[in-house]
């Protein structure tokens, strides 16, 4: 990244209800050195695959019931829709994670570099 830094702090708010349930991402490297783009999106990626806690889908569900059932369909569209093959049963078994909470809004809107003074 220029400028170097070890810190990212990537904010979401504007996606809905997300900003509601999750807290900010965090992305850091230890030892002065710089977080690298290949970091930031490895991070946001990881945050995303965490599995759904059961509090998280009761929070989910207290929304409303329609909030719960688009994160079940986009669940499914993700686990049957896809080629996943031998996968399919895993993810089955591993059950809801938090990308399936955007439904089919998963954009990509670009960075930048903001200061809060």
């Amino acid at each position: 990244t220029f400028p170097t830094c070890d810190r990212i702090i990537v904010s979401y708010d504007q996606v809905g209800i997300i900003g509601q349930l999750w807290s900010t991402i965090v992305i850091e490297r230890s030892g002065g050195r710089s977080v690298t783009i290949c970091d930031l999106l490895a991070g946001i990626y990881a945050f995303f695959q965490t599995c759904v806690t059961r509090a998280e889908v009761d929070r989910i569900s207290s929304l409303g019931r329609d909030s719960y059932r688009s994160m079940v369909d986009a669940y499914r569209r993700r686990t049957t829709q896809s080629d996943l093959g031998a996968l399919r049963d895993w993810e089955w078994r591993v059950g809801l994670r938090r990308v399936d909470r955007l439904g089919e809004g998963r954009w990509w809107w670009g960075m930048a570099n903001l200061s809060v003074l």
